[in-house]
């Protein structure tokens, strides 16, 4: 996935803040400063003080959920309560303005991460709506078509992204990743060597773009080997373990080529 929507200006936000001598205000600048320095359980206590002042405020309910978002992985047993608390503030957001582009993204890559995929694509199709040009939103959406197994949704998905950056690495791996599973799945010859083939390309973009990209070697290196291609196949795992000596996969692969 890619990673959350941004925050906010938050230099703009301290101005206005800074301006403003209510209570509410001075909790939500409070929240700023700590969100500015990573100090996130900091800032969801100021912001929370500041939403309770004001819960009508799409500001502080926005980096409210922000914040619970980006405590979320790293809460234990916390992190479902995280992602739902931030769900719920986010679609408070949503409430007040429905044309705020983030707020729906990050909501979008919440429901992902919860694996509620039918409610992620909607909320990224609406990311996308008012922002046809946010790669990301489109990179996540392929992600929850392919997290379905919906293969063509997903292809003409990355290829969207492609069209917006063709620099993005991610775009092209996962356009990769995508072909791959949809050659892996026909039962029609052609058909899976057509996707090898577009597979093959795009994991070689990857690499173009990011020549360390050991995953992507590797991948290409199942691509070849799913074609009965063994010399191609071991030259890309061995690739992938010089870039990355621990990757036991590659390892795995190498000695099962030079097994009898």
């Amino acid at each position: 996935c890619c990673l959350p929507g941004p925050a906010a200006d938050n230099r703009k936000e301290l101005e206005a803040a800074d301006q403003n001598t209510s209570e509410d205000s001075f909790y939500f600048k409070q929240g700023l400063d700590a969100q500015d320095n990573s100090e996130w359980e900091n800032a969801i206590k100021f912001f929370t003080k500041a939403v309770e002042s004001d819960g009508n405020n799409a500001n502080y309910l926005y980096h409210l959920a922000y914040c619970l978002q980006e405590v979320a992985p790293d809460a234990g047993d916390e992190e479902l309560n995280y992602h739902n608390q931030a769900l719920e503030n986010y679609k408070k957001v949503l409430n007040i303005n429905p044309q705020h582009h983030e707020a729906w993204y990050n909501l979008g890559y919440v429901q992902e991460e919860l694996e509620d995929f039918e409610s992620a694509i909607k909320s990224f199709n609406k990311a996308i709506e008012i922002d046809p040009k946010d790669k990301d939103a489109h990179i996540n959406l392929g992600n929850c078509y392919m997290s379905r197994n919906d293969f063509e949704r997903s292809v003409s998905t990355y290829h969207t992204a492609i069209g917006l950056d063709p620099n993005c690495v991610m775009s092209h791996y996962n356009l990769a990743s995508a072909h791959h599973s949809a050659a892996s799945a026909t039962d029609i010859p052609a058909e899976a060597r057509k996707h090898y083939k577009a597979a093959r390309s795009e994991f070689q973009a990857a690499i173009r773009l990011n020549p360390n990209y050991a995953d992507a070697y590797f991948n290409l290196g199942i691509c070849y080997q799913d074609e009965s291609d063994d010399t191609n196949a071991r030259e890309m795992y061995s690739k992938a373990l010089e870039l990355q000596p621990d990757m036991r996969e590659a390892s795995d692969a190498i000695n099962a080529l030079d097994s009898p």
